[in-house]
């Protein structure tokens, strides 16, 4: 009884470990990465490991967590190492395209109440992106339109223009629809170069994102 009492213990301890590090990315990376130091990963989270199992009158031992961390990041490596191959062949068999001069225009969605149509905001335009969200439409289209298409909408449904926008546009292989991890590997690359998505969206294969013409240089 005994015995099987601590087995379930010990389970309980890796699945708070599990949890805790699932809601730490950066520590995920370092997993994946080989860098982390377990005994003292382990200290560090060993108050939250006691907190989440609700145990008080006894501390958990360093060595149980531990255990668990060396478990789970031989997970974490096995599955990242299929995953990453995945991505990396996706990514090489991408190509990369490149839009400057659009201008980002948020409408209310009333709009197409007050009889504009679709094909008249399309006409003459290079390149048109229109996304719904739950009460509003974002608009990334080609600056030269700008001013027609804001004519048409009226300034009353306009709620934000943002001119200067350039738009990178990540044209894949359909398998990019299969394999997951792909745009959280790509936003990464925009993070840690420190440039700010204005905008995201995506099209059967492509994936756009927008960002400030400067950034884009």
């Amino acid at each position: 009884m005994v015995k099987n009492k601590r087995k379930s213990e010990e389970l309980s301890i890796a699945e708070a470990t599990r949890r805790i590090i699932q809601s730490k990315p950066s520590l995920i990376d370092g997993i994946k990465q080989g860098v982390v130091n377990f005994s003292a990963l382990a200290l560090s989270i060993n108050p939250e490991v006691t907190k989440l199992i609700g145990r008080k009158e006894k501390k958990i031992q360093i060595d149980a967590i531990k255990m668990a961390l060396m478990r789970y990041s031989d997970e974490i490596k096995e599955k990242w190492k299929i995953l990453e191959e995945d991505i990396v062949e996706v990514i090489a068999d991408s190509k990369l395209e490149l839009k400057n001069e659009l201008t980002v225009i948020n409408f209310r969605q009333s709009v197409f109440f007050e009889g504009i149509s679709l094909t008249e905001l399309m006409e003459g335009t290079d390149f048109f992106q229109l996304i719904q969200g739950t009460n509003s439409f974002t608009l990334v289209v080609d600056a030269r339109a700008q001013d027609r298409i804001i004519e048409k909408l009226t300034k009353k449904n306009i709620l934000m223009v943002k001119g200067d926008q350039s738009a990178l546009i990540v044209v894949s292989p359909l398998k990019i629809i299969e394999v997951p991890g792909i745009v959280a590997y790509l936003t990464d690359l925009f993070a840690r170069n420190s440039i700010n998505i204005t905008q995201f969206m995506s099209c059967h294969t492509d994936t756009i994102f927008v960002v400030s013409r400067e950034d884009s240089l």
